[in-house]
């Protein structure tokens, strides 16, 4: 009790506790993960730790300085589990599959993800170079094998959050769009249209697959 009076008299009674640029950044992890389709602003970001946007520009000199933090942090506190499964090939077709399902709810930083600092990377490097150790590339070559891994998942988190679901919506307008076009092509492209979702859903294991086959191939040569 009275630590927490001495503590209110320092900083002043009716004052709000100090930041700091720590609390900042979590608190916009989270409000990015809870509304995601809601634009992450500094304002929010503010009102998120009850406090004025003016005094978030005392640790972040803009907003995308703030998200580039945010996208930081959070890269930098993914978890790399162990990885199932017995040859190297399984365990990075798993760890690809678990890091886009990560990096997937915060879809508003994942473009500042894709320019993020080093330091945020480590953790993914670590792991992918104990993952591939066993394959004895060349120093060059693990480096693209690894730099390859790490924008294949980002690029299509990036994909997938913009492009969104093929709905029923779209493939009326995709079937409208498609009327004005000559019969041979409408003919062609016709069948195409229903199993668009399907192909959307089956893309990122043909993604992970020529991305596996990429690194089969520097490791044989």
């Amino acid at each position: 009790m009275a630590e927490a009076a001495e503590d209110t008299v320092r900083r002043g009674r009716g004052r709000p506790p100090r930041l700091s640029r720590e609390q900042i950044v979590r608190s916009a992890a989270e409000l990015a993960v809870r509304e995601p389709e809601v634009a992450l602003t500094v304002k929010r970001v503010a009102e998120a730790v009850g406090s004025a946007p003016m005094a978030l520009y005392r640790y972040f000199p803009d907003r995308d300085d703030l998200l580039q933090a945010v996208a930081d942090r959070v890269m930098a506190d993914a978890q790399h589990k162990d990885l199932p499964g017995g040859t190297w090939q399984e365990r990075l077709r798993a760890w690809m599959h678990d890091s886009r399902d990560y990096l997937l709810p915060y879809r508003q930083l994942l473009p500042y993800m894709a320019a993020t600092q080093q330091p945020a990377r480590v953790s993914s490097l670590v792991t992918l170079t104990r993952l591939l150790r066993p394959l004895r590339l060349a120093e060059d070559d693990l480096a693209l094998a690894v730099t390859l891994i790490g924008s294949t998942v980002i690029g299509h988190a990036v994909y997938e959050t913009h492009r969104g679901p093929v709905s029923a919506h779209k493939l009326d307008a995709l079937s409208e769009a498609l009327a004005r076009y000559p019969q041979e092509e409408r003919e062609a492209v016709a069948p195409l249209l229903p199993r668009l979702p399907g192909a959307q859903n089956r893309l990122y294991d043909v993604v992970v697959d020529r991305t596996i086959a990429a690194i089969e191939a520097l490791a044989a040569r």
